[in-house]
């Protein structure tokens, strides 16, 4: 089985691709592959050739405002913006014959994925940021933020991701190491550990976890920073 992830993007799209490494000893790790950057068409038709897969595709499937963007915004993760690739990826992973998770049991906003799920839904939708906080158990900053880059990829780490070498996550680009917290998410929605949120009648986001919190806070995450005032000026003033 291969655990798939893409980050979507107006142009190119990230695919990571996570395989188990077995040892003799707890616990197990992932390592990764990394592939260029290419178009929808290249990245369905490249899944197609990996057999058994599982894979979280990082953007919504449908434009608009929708519960389970609603429900992120609210315990503080903010929903990507739509872009017409991934609503492209989501139509060109279903012409595989991979259906796209719905929960067969729904009550509330969110719940646990069925153990299984899987097998009859290899496809489902995640947001990268949502993965992190997840993960983390907190409202990770920013990617633009330095500190926002640094978890992410330690939180990669931390989990056993393994890239090349110790050293070579540090080197990647941010859209990778979404497309590889993704992959990630596909490995625990595998493995039974994930949860769903949204409205099961529309469109559900997978994040990896056994419960979602009311809120991912922020408190303690950055130190508190000295900044320096500047002057008082009158209304108008250039």
């Amino acid at each position: 089985m291969r655990y798939c992830g893409i980050a979507v993007g107006a142009e190119f799209q990230h695919l990571c691709v996570l395989e188990e490494v077995r040892a003799d000893e707890p616990p197990v790790r992932l390592s990764a592959t990394f592939f260029e950057p290419g178009r929808v068409a290249q990245v369905v038709e490249q899944i197609r050739m990996l057999g058994d897969v599982v894979v979280a595709v990082a953007a919504p499937r449908r434009a608009g405002e929708r519960a389970c963007d609603g429900e992120l915004r609210r315990r503080g993760v903010p929903p990507p913006r739509h872009m017409p690739a991934g609503e492209e990826l989501f139509a060109g992973l279903a012409g595989l014959g991979l259906a796209v998770y719905e929960p067969s049991e729904a009550e509330g906003p969110w719940g646990p994925v069925e153990e299984g799920a899987y097998a009859s839904y290899p496809v489902f939708e995640t947001n990268a940021d949502g993965v992190f906080c997840a993960l983390a158990g907190l409202r990770v900053p920013a990617r633009r933020h330095p500190a926002g880059v640094q978890m992410r990829v330690q939180e990669l780490i931390d989990d056993r991701v393994l890239d090349q070498d110790d050293e070579a996550l540090w080197s990647r680009r941010i859209e990778e190491i979404d497309a590889a917290a993704a992959a990630l998410c596909a490995h625990r929605y595998a493995v039974s550990h994930a949860v769903w949120v949204g409205d099961p009648g529309d469109c559900v986001v997978v994040l990896p976890g056994s419960r979602l919190p009311d809120r991912f806070s922020a408190e303690g995450v950055l130190p508190p920073l000295r900044r320096a005032s500047l002057p008082s000026v009158g209304p108008g003033a250039g």
